[in-house]
């Protein structure tokens, strides 16, 4: 490909792989709020954070235009080898099912998860008006981050490591580590399951060779998440509404 990779090409990886993930655990150290946010602070952190992905993978994109490279070569091609990673999406679908059963699988296991969903993502949603545009938040999300993380920085990783032995897991796991960092706000254990997550959309992109199936599981998991919480707070309604600001909603009764 052409200048590939360029110096432009090393700033935004060490943009992506370094600065990013250490201002996310400068920023996020201690940062949490007491409760859930009102669904007019919600909208605006979905669409901040739309907008905010489009920027970073708007990036990429005009970069990999400028020098005339093929955008087969980052994903935007339909995928091969079916046989091959078809199974890493069936493991992938049944731990997330389990991974939800588990979170609310006893009251004591429920009211950690709602104690989380406070503290750590106060933005879920928990109510349907909220949805399209947390759905608005998935698609950025799936799209962008995908560009981001698999189609470009593993196919940095893999001219950038040509040479080493392992290349292909350095190539995969780089990003994954930098991704899951960026998440850090939820958690240490979700930066460990979404490290998993990040793990297996790797291998899936760098096996099927496109970024269309990665998109359409990163969305899947994002959006099943979301309704997840609104089917959630439908049955076990917190007094959370635009007229309660962020940190003020009241502890669900026992």
């Amino acid at each position: 490909m052409n200048n590939f990779p360029h110096w432009a090409d090393h700033v935004i990886v060490i943009i992506f792989l370094i600065i990013l993930p250490a201002y996310s655990i400068w920023q996020h150290k201690g940062n949490y709020t007491a409760g859930l946010l009102s669904s007019s602070e919600k909208k605006q952190v979905y669409i901040f954070g739309s907008v905010y992905l489009f920027a970073m993978g708007a990036v990429v994109l005009l970069l990999w235009y400028f020098f005339r490279r093929p955008f087969s070569a980052i994903g935007f091609t339909r995928p091969i080898h079916f046989a091959s990673w078809w199974w890493m999406v069936a493991a992938l679908i049944i731990l997330y099912l389990a991974d939800t059963f588990l979170s609310v699988s006893s009251k004591k296991k429920l009211n950690e998860s709602i104690e989380t969903w406070k503290k750590r993502t106060p933005f879920v949603p928990t109510q349907k008006k909220e949805l399209p545009f947390y759905f608005l938040l998935c698609v950025s999300a799936a799209v962008w981050e995908e560009i981001i993380y698999r189609g470009y920085l593993v196919s940095y990783g893999l001219y950038a490591f040509s040479a080493w032995p392992g290349k292909d897991f350095l190539a995969v796991m780089l990003p994954a580590v930098s991704f899951s960092i960026a998440h850090i706000y939820q958690g240490t254990k979700a930066v460990l399951k979404i490290l998993l997550l990040a793990v297996f959309f790797g291998l899936i992109f760098r096996l099927s060779g496109s970024l269309l199936v990665v998109m359409l599981l990163h969305f899947m998991v994002d959006a099943a998440g979301g309704i997840f919480t609104v089917a959630f707070f439908k049955e076990n309604p917190l007094p959370v509404n635009d007229e309660i600001q962020s940190g003020q909603a009241k502890e669900p009764e026992s």
